[in-house]
């Protein structure tokens, strides 16, 4: 083991999360993605240098994600579409480096890494757009141009839902499993601002999947969870209802104009912001022929450059670039991996934080992608969590439990992977 090369993995994952973050405009933006991409892989490359990987067989989510992405570049070489082989070869780079970081034995540390770099991106928004974020967060609406929606560092407003959406529940595992109470309330407070950019933004889709998100969770604890779980909800619920009818005029005012409902565009009569027509004409591309429904047109060849229209569902996105078997092979990896993590997330009769909100935030990012195609990318802090997630809680049924816990200093077991109940 050597803790230089670990230390150095660890800060050039930082810095890839961080570059992800930014969304500048012009040619430098490639440049910028490139780069974080880049950053991250050689993060996974110093980590299998430093000698302390884990010898975890390939877990069933591998084999079908990698080998999803590896029929595509196939599709597309006989397209002779050079550029999505080429988007499918980078990718796979990612993945075979978020494997090796996931089979690290210091997978508290790339947790760290993951809220110091969303800390640190919060910190810049604030300083970089203090009267932007003002502005949009309490909810300015201008003639002739509608809701002002906030783009933190560039970003577009439906993936800052998604990016700072996932961030809120990232701080607020880390609220449930700290033990010391400035920890409790920094963590809060960050959760708290990250829900405050979905807001700023405008992300409903966001929102929305928060909601059927937190919906879940009630649930789980509601029926699985410890009296003392139970009871803190019972508090947290009496404390929202009585905060909700004492302003509930100025909740609701401000709700309606946030989440824009009244607009010609996005509002209730539009059709989920066109969204409507966007998927049928997707699901009509998708069955108009026989060797696209099972084979796809290759990583990154359904973007609206390509077809004409923005598919605007990760799920249709996927049947376009990977034919449907292996594109709902791909949602129901995610799909299974997030129940059998919040299902496991009560095992030992208490909430374990780690596991719970772990499962929560595959959950949160599954629903949101049914309004926009992020759910597998390389190119921001939120997705490359989710693919680490994935393929961490993949890693056998032992390591699931112990997924973001904090390593012991007994021996390390190695169990083979799959998706053994």
């Amino acid at each position: 083991m050597s803790p230089l090369l670990r230390l150095l993995s660890l800060w050039l994952l930082g810095l890839a999360v961080y570059l992800g973050g930014w969304y500048v405009e012009g040619p430098a933006f490639q440049a910028v993605q490139m780069g974080s991409v880049a950053l991250f892989i050689g993060a996974g490359f110093l980590a299998l240098l430093a000698g302390d990987t884990r010898r975890i067989e390939l877990s069933t989510a591998e084999y079908i994600v990698g080998g999803a992405f590896l029929f595509a570049m196939l599709v597309a070489f006989a397209r002779e579409n050079t550029m999505s082989v080429a988007y499918g070869a980078m990718f796979l780079m990612v993945l075979v480096s978020a494997a090796v970081l996931a089979r690290q034995p210091w997978g508290p540390s790339v947790d760290q890494v993951f809220r110091r770099v969303y800390i640190a991106l919060i910190a810049s928004v604030l300083v970089v757009q203090p009267a932007d974020y003002l502005t949009s967060v309490v909810g300015t609406v201008e003639r002739s141009v509608g809701l002002v929606r906030f783009t933190p560092l560039g970003m577009h407003p439906n993936l800052a839902g998604l990016v700072y959406g996932g961030g809120s529940l990232l701080f607020f595992q880390h609220f449930l499993g700290s033990t010391r109470a400035h920890q409790k309330l920094f963590a809060l407070a960050m959760s708290g601002l990250c829900l405050s950019m979905v807001l700023a933004a405008s992300a409903r889709a966001s929102l929305l999947a928060l909601g059927v998100t937190g919906a879940v969770a009630v649930l789980l604890i509601a029926w699985r969870g410890s009296r003392r779980a139970r009871t803190a909800l019972g508090l947290a619920a009496v404390g929202a209802l009585a905060l909700g009818l004492a302003k509930a005029g100025a909740i609701a005012g401000y709700l309606s104009t946030i989440l824009d409902l009244d607009s010609p565009t996005r509002g209730t009569a539009s059709g989920a912001t066109g969204r409507e027509d966007l998927w049928r004409d997707g699901i009509e591309l998708v069955f108009s022929d026989p060797v696209l429904f099972f084979t796809g047109r290759g990583v990154r060849a359904a973007g609206p450059e390509v077809i004409g229209f923005p598919v605007e569902s990760s799920y249709i996105n996927l049947a376009l670039e990977h034919g449907v078997v292996l594109g709902g092979l791909i949602a129901l990896t995610f799909l299974f991996t997030a129940w059998r993590a919040l299902r496991r997330g009560f095992d030992t009769g208490a909430m374990n934080p780690a596991l719970f909100l772990s499962g929560s935030m595959l959950l949160f990012a599954l629903v949101q992608s049914v309004f926009n195609r992020y759910l597998i990318a390389v190119g921001n802090p939120f997705s490359l969590l989710i693919l680490l997630l994935l393929l961490q809680l993949n890693l056998g049924p032992p390591r699931l439990r112990a997924a973001a816990l904090p390593p012991s200093p007994g021996p390390v077991l190695r169990h083979p992977a799959g998706f053994s109940p």
